[in-house]
């Protein structure tokens, strides 16, 4: 019997923690996220200073939408996916790139997201059918540049916004 209750102990501190190490991250991430640390974040739940704004899109057609979102938090500019469209998710793969303005060194497929990703997609308010699903944010200091990217899962050429 006193193993089943150090167990049950056990089992209860296991639970609690879990709990705790879900609950903390989402909340400290708003507060304390700042330059490359940010990377990977979810931009929906970070406090913005100014912004989202969506310095481009392209129509995509079928009502879908691909559009670079851009927001500043704690002095600096992150940029992000987002991909609108009506009713059913189309068969489309977002990311974010990020390049040097000079040239050289660029990172393709920041923050793969599908259409339609569980956690990463909202119905739009105030509509019966719109949608949108989002990358995560990529830190955009004034020596880089960011774009917005979509490309059909099932093969086909990729589009993107102009660089910001």
């Amino acid at each position: 019997m006193r193993d089943k209750s150090r167990l049950a102990t056990i089992f209860g501190s296991v639970i609690a923690a879990l709990a705790l190490g879900i609950a903390v991250p989402g909340s400290a991430q708003a507060a304390s996220c700042s330059g490359y640390q940010c990377d990977g974040h979810n931009p929906n739940i970070q406090t913005w200073q100014s912004g989202p704004v969506t310095p481009y899109d392209i129509d995509l057609g079928s009502s879908n939408h691909l559009e670079l979102r851009w927001g500043k938090t704690d002095g600096d500019q992150y940029g992000w996916a987002r991909l609108e469209y009506s009713s059913i998710p189309p068969a489309y793969n977002i990311t974010v790139e990020r390049c040097n303005k000079g040239g050289g060194s660029c990172e393709t497929g920041l923050g793969k997201k599908a259409a339609g990703a569980s956690g990463w997609t909202v119905k739009k308010a105030g509509t019966s059918n719109t949608y949108t699903t989002w990358t995560p944010m990529y830190y955009n200091p004034s020596t880089k540049q960011v774009r917005a990217c979509v490309t059909p899962t099932a093969g086909g050429t990729k589009r993107c916004t102009a660089w910001y």
